[in-house]
């Protein structure tokens, strides 16, 4: 007993040791005063409006970008820093093992690798400045409020903010679903979006990264005007959730929109000149090689009938385990020529992707927001530096188009790049990329109207000039896929000889599913199928009510929230074929929830698709793949389904006759989407679920009146600019 006794002290007293060491090894804040006198180095001011969206005034353009970093720490610090410690490869330091694996995907990546190789070379001095100043706004916030602060983050750095690019751009064409399946085929990972495990990596969620934007020129406007909408479907919360904001300089950036927590420039909006939406494009940008290892030397790979010898880096993560107790973790990464090298159970596989050591992107974002005219716009695109995205664009001269912009691999042709490619022939390590004169685009089309919904670009327009499939190769990898929503938006499209802006809100805000969409045509030829005998009454009778559904998705429709919980496998399979037995399986799980927490299938839509932010629960309308787009998480334990994606920050822009702006916003929470105590934590929602909208100050005498507060960060609030 006494032996017991002396061991039990003796592992007590080791573990107490060990905790007091951990802990006394802890790294600390760094003396805050030289970050807060950062705040001296500039000359801006913030002016929030009724709404508490930051105008940011600043003399010059680094001065604005470091008005942003600070409005925007204001606002979302915790997801701002979340970013940051993401984009280092240090995010399980703070929030423990759950991170490790994002840590090592951005260190497999080479995301740091590229940005210490490129970034005195390839980055501009100016962006360099925009980077820090936006860094510093950042650093001003946290040392004024320690106690938020990460003890991994200070300071963050112009560097944080190019290689915050470098490692989230490729993960909007879907890189990171990619890698995840290809480690597991039959439960793929990805990086998670929404704030819940944000930045971890988790099974694929199949949450939207999509959007749709339109443009209408003079000709097809009942006003005259140009007319362009910006709306992007994002997780409602997270690092890829909006934030509004509108930035001025006197150097002549003017720009109001929405950009991400990170990002140090407006990424899509409108300046007095012009103005483009985003959406999703996932062409097929990345490459996977299966090699073939030396069963004599697994430090080496055969390329072209010779043995070549890997390269080798170490991951290293660590990863805060309990209390103070961390751990190092090291992993071995090879890389071949081909790219990094990921071990898998059923074989090595190098990794090839599109914006491999792209350090560009902050520059290409910053050139965007100060162009002035078409051609200034398309010299921004033809630097060829951002891997994917569409732009739906609109200007005050009366053009518009839309770009399929992509950095399209140069692939030889006679290869099928969609499957894994044999990793031992060098002509298939493609290099370099394809140019501007060969992105797909529909620039000015006769009927005056363009769109993209997450389509292929040959259909941008309801006329018949979009760009031609048999111009462009195979080995471009374009996509196929057609959603609802674009179907839809040609469909009402060509109904209107004359589109006023009261048209597009109609055309944007309809929640109807388009008879032909891949979620109507399957759900009909299930329900032509279905072997009735194998349902119970209440679901014969539910099954009648679904066929004759009208395909709508608003509040008060009675039988679309069956209709929309039974299709929820068709539209998670993006295009790809579903089991009769799934869609079966989940008509029934529907009909027995909607009876178990409603009474009746019989409910209103709005009754279960809920907006729920705080204390705030409303009704909506629209589905996924709606223009009036929502996503909605499983039911709760109240029978309700929370709005997660979908339509969030969106924006109506016109240019009249003589050129004058005018624009027209919401975003679904409001501005301090992360502040409960803050009166805009959810303020917008009603106007957002009632789809209305707020004028945008976009001029500052449009601010008279509305100015709630005016301050200059790391000054007292009296201290006020003259304008």
């Amino acid at each position: 007993m006494k032996l017991f006794k002396k061991i039990l002290f003796l592992v007590l007293a080791m573990v107490s040791v060990t905790f007091v060491a951990a802990y006394l090894t802890l790294p600390s804040l760094p003396d805050l005063t030289p970050l807060k006198s950062k705040a001296n180095e500039y000359d801006v001011e913030i002016l929030r409006d009724d709404w508490g969206i930051p105008h940011v005034y600043g003399k010059r353009d680094m001065d604005t970008a470091f008005g942003l970093g600070y409005a925007q720490s204001e606002d979302d610090f915790a997801t701002l820093q979340g970013v940051v410690l993401a984009t280092r490869g240090t995010l399980a330091a703070q929030i423990g093992p759950k991170a490790a694996k994002t840590d090592f995907v951005v260190q497999y990546m080479g995301v740091w690798d590229a940005v210490d190789k490129y970034y005195d070379a390839k980055v501009p001095a100016h962006i360099k400045q925009i980077a820090q100043a936006y860094a510093d706004g950042v650093n001003v916030y946290a040392a004024q409020n320690p106690q938020k602060v990460s003890r991994y983050l200070l300071p963050v750095t112009a560097k944080d903010l190019i290689a915050g690019f470098t490692f989230k751009t490729p993960m909007f064409y879907g890189f990171d679903k990619a890698l995840g399946h290809l480690v597991d085929p039959d439960e793929p990972h990805e990086i998670a979006k929404s704030q819940q495990d944000a930045l971890t990596i988790i099974p694929a969620q199949n949450l939207p990264i999509g959007s749709q934007g339109i443009a209408i020129a003079p000709n097809r406007s009942e006003e005259g005007s140009t007319h362009l909408l910006v709306n992007s479907h994002q997780p409602l919360t997270g690092p890829v959730a909006w934030y509004e904001a509108r930035l001025h300089s006197e150097d002549g950036w003017n720009i109001v929109g929405s950009t991400f927590p990170g990002a140090p420039v407006i990424i899509h909006g409108h300046n007095e000149h012009l103005g483009w939406s985003n959406t999703v494009n996932k062409p097929d940008l990345v490459d996977f090689y299966k090699l073939k290892i030396n069963p004599e030397n697994d430090n080496e790979y055969l390329l072209d009938g010779q043995w070549q010898t890997f390269e080798h880096k170490t991951a290293s993560m660590l990863v805060t385990l309990f209390g103070p107790l961390r751990w190092t973790f090291t992993k071995d990464i090879k890389i071949s020529q081909h790219g990094p090298v990921m071990e898998t159970e059923h074989g090595w596989y190098a990794a090839r992707w599109a914006g491999m050591e792209e350090v560009r992107t902050l520059e290409f974002m910053y050139d965007m927001n100060k162009a002035r005219n078409q051609k200034e716009f398309e010299n921004v695109l033809a630097m060829n530096a951002m891997p994917s995205i569409n732009y739906v664009y609109a200007d005050k001269e009366g053009n518009i188009a839309h770009y399929y912009n992509a950095k399209f691999p140069k692939r030889i042709e006679g290869w099928d790049w969609k499957k894994v490619l044999p990793g031992d022939r060098s002509e298939l390590i493609w290099q370099g990329y394809r140019d501007f004169t060969m992105m797909p685009k529909t620039v000015n089309p006769k009927s005056g109207f363009v769109y993209n919904a997450n389509n292929p670009p040959f259909m941008s327009t309801d006329g018949d000039d979009d760009a031609k499939p048999d111009d462009y190769p195979a080995s471009m990898g374009i996509e196929t896929f057609v959603t609802s929503r674009a179907l839809q938006i040609e469909t009402l499209a060509k109904k209107e000889n004359r589109i006023s802006l009261t048209k597009l809100k109609h055309i944007k805000f309809d929640n109807a599913y388009h008879p032909k969409s891949h979620q109507i045509q399957t759900l009909n030829t299930w329900l032509t199928n279905i072997n009735t005998e194998e349902l119970n009454t209440q679901e014969q009778q539910a099954l009648q009510q679904l066929k004759n559904w009208n395909l709508k998705t608003d509040k008060n429709n009675s039988i679309a929230a069956l209709a929309v919980l039974t299709i929820e496998p068709i539209q998670k399979a993006n295009g790809e074929q579903v089991k009769s037995a799934l869609i079966t399986q989940h008509f029934k799980q529907a009909v027995a929830d909607l009876i178990k927490y409603h009474g009746s299938i019989n409910v209103a839509y709005g009754e279960v698709f809920r907006l729920i932010h705080g204390d705030k629960n409303l009704a909506i309308s629209g589905g996924p793949d709606t223009l009036r787009a929502v996503y909605g998480k499983a039911l709760n334990d109240q029978g309700q389904a929370e709005n997660r994606a979908g339509d969030g920050y969106m924006m109506f822009v016109s240019w009249d006759k003589n050129g004058a702006v005018y624009s027209e916003a919401v975003h679904q929470y409001g501005s301090a989407t992360q502040d409960e105590n803050s009166s805009h934590f959810n303020d917008q929602m009603e106007m957002f679920v009632d789809e209305q909208l707020r004028l945008v100050p976009f001029a500052l005498q449009d601010l008279a009146g509305q100015v709630t507060r005016r301050y200059r960060p790391g000054q007292p609030e009296t201290r006020l600019l003259e304008h």
